[in-house]
């Protein structure tokens, strides 16, 4: 029979220590991370928290690791995904997203465009669809496409580019903060 190991002081990080306190801020309790207003983890501990490991007590901001997953409900017994492998080859893998307005105008310059920042046709998500409209097909599509190469190739940056910002809608990012996808990408 194996024992399991405690981690060493040394593999501990600055997350680990301040977890081990409860939060008087958000009553999160120990071995979870701090959360928003909203209920969702905060992007960093509350500072009151950090405040109770000596060697924290002047940091202004401890990071939430990405593991406890930042703009999501915390599910607490959740386990950390294992660390990923250094001398695992990693590479940014680019979607395209084109759309215009009106069935009259034109997306060939901006195919043409992201074509030419090395993302190849079937990677390209285009539609004709008004901003208006609530649910847009293909962008739906583009940011679930995202997601499931994220989840496949957790080692990689997935980059969502577009040619102009305003090619997603005046409620990017509140869109993209909805459906756990970063929105802002690159624009080409």
């Amino acid at each position: 029979m194996t024992v399991p190991q405690t981690p060493s002081p040394s593999d501990r990080s600055d997350a680990d220590d301040v977890e081990q306190h409860a939060c008087q801020k958000c009553d999160a309790q120990p071995g979870s991370p701090c959360r928003s207003r909203g209920g969702a983890v905060a992007s960093a501990y509350h500072t009151r928290r950090c405040t109770m490991v000596p060697r924290l007590k002047k940091a202004l901001r401890v990071p939430t690791p990405a593991d406890r997953g930042p703009g999501r409900p915390w599910r607490p017994g959740t386990p950390p995904p294992a660390p990923l492998d250094p001398d695992l080859p990693s590479a940014d893998i680019r979607i395209g997203y084109a759309r215009c307005s009106t069935l009259g105008q034109e997306l060939h310059s901006q195919l043409d465009a992201l074509s030419k920042h090395g993302i190849p046709r079937d990677k390209i998500f285009s539609e004709k669809i008004s901003t208006r409209v609530r649910v847009r097909p293909r962008f739906e599509e583009a940011l679930r496409t995202a997601r499931e190469v994220k989840a496949h190739a957790p080692h990689c940056r997935v980059i969502f580019t577009v040619y102009e910002m305003k090619r997603l809608g005046r409620d990017a990012a509140r869109r993209g903060a909805r459906c756990g996808v970063p929105i802002g990408g690159r624009v080409v």
